[in-house]
């Protein structure tokens, strides 16, 4: 049985993204981000991006904390914004708007649930502390609750999103990806939940080359495949930006 070779350009791949889009990225506080799709997008114009991500990124202008300055998005879904220095500007300037933050536990939920088609969650975290009145003033209404079993819940709702884009370590020809360190977060799950996905890896291989049981998402979530950074490469770029930072000797990241 032949596959379907899903290998596409950058431009290829993110071209059903379009403004006004809700776009998923996978990513832990700037571990594990798609470099070369972020890129991508920061020169393509699309505006009015709704986008969803565990956390706003790594400081320093690195990838896509640029996107929070950059005038592309309009809301952000997440758990916080205070990882960099962009979104917490673009969040104290209601540039960017931001009508709640979920605990991170209950963000994953939300995405799992429009991973798997469920109509949402019962989540008991935060409540008597997020329901408390005026402390989500652009939510316009309260969280909902429900009450089961003598005890209360927020009915957390699934997360979707038009577009989601994941890294991966490798990818073969058809989309099962393999993932590697930090990478091995609930990028499948972002995958699943999103209506078009794209997959950004290392290293491309032919169908067959990554063993069954290292497949971290199967291809039949994966819409298009792009070669992003080597390994090499992305060391390089994630040590010279820990570097500026002040949080590896510069002396470790010679000859990088």
């Amino acid at each position: 049985m032949p596959y379907t070779n899903k290998v596409k350009t950058i431009e290829d791949a993110l071209a059903p993204l379009r403004s006004g889009m809700r776009l998923m990225l996978g990513e832990f506080v700037g571990a594990g981000e798609p470099a070369r799709c972020i890129e991508a997008l920061l020169a393509s114009g699309i505006q009015d991006l709704t986008l969803i991500a565990n956390t706003p990124g790594l400081r320093g202008g690195f990838l896509k904390a640029k996107l929070f300055a950059s005038g592309q998005l309009a809301e952000f879904i997440g758990t916080h914004v205070g990882t960099t220095d962009e979104s917490t500007q673009a969040y104290l300037t209601d540039s960017v708007r931001v009508a709640e933050f979920f605990p991170m536990g209950t963000w994953a939920e939300k995405v799992r649930a429009g991973a798997m088609g469920l109509g949402g969650v019962l989540v008991p975290v935060g409540i008597g502390i997020l329901d408390q009145p005026g402390l989500f003033p652009a939510r316009g209404a309260p969280k909902d609750k429900l009450a089961l079993d003598g005890r209360e819940f927020f009915v957390e709702r699934p997360l979707t999103a038009d577009v989601s884009i994941i890294k991966g370590w490798r990818a073969d020809t058809f989309g099962n990806v393999e993932f590697r360190g930090t990478a091995l977060q609930n990028q499948r799950e972002i995958a699943m939940a999103g209506r078009y996905t794209v997959v950004e890896v290392n290293e491309i291989v032919e169908v067959g080359a990554i063993a069954p049981e290292r497949v971290g998402c199967p291809g039949v979530f994966v819409d298009a495949i792009v070669q992003g950074l080597s390994l090499d490469e992305q060391h390089a770029l994630y040590k010279a930006q820990w570097v500026k930072l002040g949080r590896l000797p510069r002396e470790e990241a010679a000859g990088v």
